[in-house]
C-alpha cells in the first residue's frame, strides 16, 4: 500500500524574470502534477499544506492518485491508492482529505493516513485520468464550512449528469438534482444552503445556475455572458465570473442584486479566484498571456503578480488556475513549461498588494 508514503522533495526555486516575485515549483517528477481546481479548497486551514492529484502512470487513463506537500517543498506524501480519487477536497478543519471513489465518499487523516468510508450512491460512473482532465468530471467538490456536509458533481450511469450530497456523519447520501449538463458545482461556502452549478446557457445568455440545498428552487442567477469560469466571492454571498471574451473582464452579482458589477475590464481574464475574505481576486489570462494578475476588489486595480508561462492549451493540466492560500499570502497555480504540468507557489510581494490597497 502507497498511501502514507513520503518522496524526497522536488522543489526548485527561483523569482520572475520580469516581476521579481518569489516562486516555489512544488513539484518536478515527469508524470503528470495537477493542481485543484481554482474554486476546490486545497489547503489546511494554516496555508501550510496543500493537496493535489497525481497521474500514477503516462498513460490517457491512468489512475490519479492524491499526495500533499508543504508550501517549502517538503513533505511530499501520498493520501490515496484506490482504484479511484476524484473530486477531492480537504475539511475546513483541515484534519481530512475527503474524495469520491466509484459513488462512495471516502477521507483519509492527513496525519496519520487511516482511511474511512462515509456513504455510497449508487450508479455514479467511476473517472479516470481522462475524465480528471474534463471539467466537471471529477474535480468539483466543496464543503459546508462546519464540514457536515459534502457536495461534488457526478456522471450517472445512464450518461446523465447529476448534483450528489453527502453528510459526513456517514447519515446521508442522495443525488439532489439530475439533469444532462451539470459542472462547476459548489456551495456557498457561509452556510452551505445554497448550491450554485453550470447548466446552459440559456436564451438569456445565463450559465450560472442556484438550488437550495436539498434539490428545490432551482433558479438562475441574472448574470448573462460568464465564461463559465466563477466562483464564490469569500463569504459575501455574491458570484464573480469571468465574462465572455468579448467582454475582457470580471464581473460580481448576488441573487438579490439589480444588475452585475463589473470589478475589472481590459485584459481576457480567464479562470478568477477569490481570497478567503472576498477582498482580492487572482485570474489567469489568456489569447494573449499577460500573466496572471493580481486583483483589488474594492479599488478595482490588478497588476501582473508573475507570469505562469504554461502553454494554455487544451489539456485542463495547461491551464494556471490560480488560486490563494486561505491566509491570502499565496497563489498556487499550474504551469506545462517543463512540458509536463507541475504546480508552483509564488509569495505575493508586499510592495504589489500595498500598491493596489493604496489605490495603485
Amino acid at each position: 500500500m502507497s498511501r502514507g508514503r513520503v518522496y524526497s522533495s522536488e522543489r526548485r526555486f527561483f523569482r520572475d524574470a520580469v516581476t521579481g516575485a518569489e516562486i516555489v515549483q512544488l513539484t518536478s517528477f515527469p508524470c503528470i502534477n495537477i493542481k485543484l481546481y481554482f474554486h476546490v479548497n486545497a489547503f489546511t486551514p494554516d496555508s501550510q499544506t496543500l493537496v493535489f492529484q497525481v497521474f500514477s502512470e503516462a498513460t490517457r487513463d491512468s489512475k490519479v492518485d492524491i499526495f500533499k506537500v508543504n508550501i517549502d517543498g517538503k513533505g511530499l506524501t501520498q493520501l490515496t491508492d484506490a482504484a479511484e480519487a476524484g473530486s477531492p477536497v480537504v475539511s475546513p478543519d483541515g484534519h481530512w482529505l475527503y474524495y469520491m471513489c466509484h459513488g462512495e465518499l471516502r477521507r483519509v487523516s492527513m496525519t496519520d493516513y487511516r482511511e474511512e468510508r462515509i456513504g455510497y450512491i449508487d450508479g455514479i460512473q467511476p473517472s479516470t485520468g481522462l475524465s480528471s482532465n474534463t471539467a466537471g468530471s471529477t474535480i468539483n467538490a466543496s464543503m459546508s464550512s462546519d464540514g457536515r456536509v459534502y457536495f461534488t458533481d457526478a456522471t450517472l450511469t445512464n450518461g446523465r449528469r447529476a448534483i450528489l450530497r453527502y453528510t459526513t456523519d456517514g447519515k446521508e447520501a442522495a443525488i439532489i438534482y439530475e439533469s444532462d449538463s451539470i459542472t462547476h458545482t459548489q456551495c456557498e461556502p457561509s452556510e452551505a444552503k445554497v448550491v450554485a452549478f453550470q447548466h446552459g446557457p440559456d436564451a438569456q445568455h445565463r450559465n450560472i445556475w442556484l438550488i437550495n440545498e436539498d434539490g428545490t428552487n432551482v433558479r438562475p442567477l441574472d448574470m448573462p455572458y460568464g465564461n463559465g469560469h466563477w466562483m464564490w466571492l469569500g463569504s459575501t454571498q455574491r458570484i464573480l465570473t469571468n465574462l465572455e471574451k468579448q467582454f475582457n473582464g470580471i464581473a460580481v452579482m448576488g441573487e438579490h442584486d439589480d444588475n452585475p458589477e463589473i470589478i475589472v475590464t481590459g485584459e481576457h481574464f480567464w479562470h478568477a479566484a477569490s481570497s478567503r475574505d472576498g477582498k482580492w481576486m487572482v485570474s489567469d489570462t489568456s489569447w494573449p498571456d499577460n500573466g496572471i494578475q493580481l486583483i483589488h476588489v474594492d479599488n478595482k486595480k490588478y497588476a501582473t503578480l508573475c507570469y505562469s508561462q504554461s502553454s494554455s492549451s487544451h489539456p485542463q493540466w495547461s491551464h494556471p488556475h490560480p488560486s490563494f492560500s486561505p491566509d491570502g499570502n499565496y497563489v498556487v497555480y499550474n504551469s506545462d513549461i517543463t512540458g509536463t504540468a507541475q504546480m508552483y507557489l509564488v509569495k505575493i510581494p508586499e510592495h504589489l498588494r500595498a500598491e493596489l490597497q493604496n489605490g495603485g
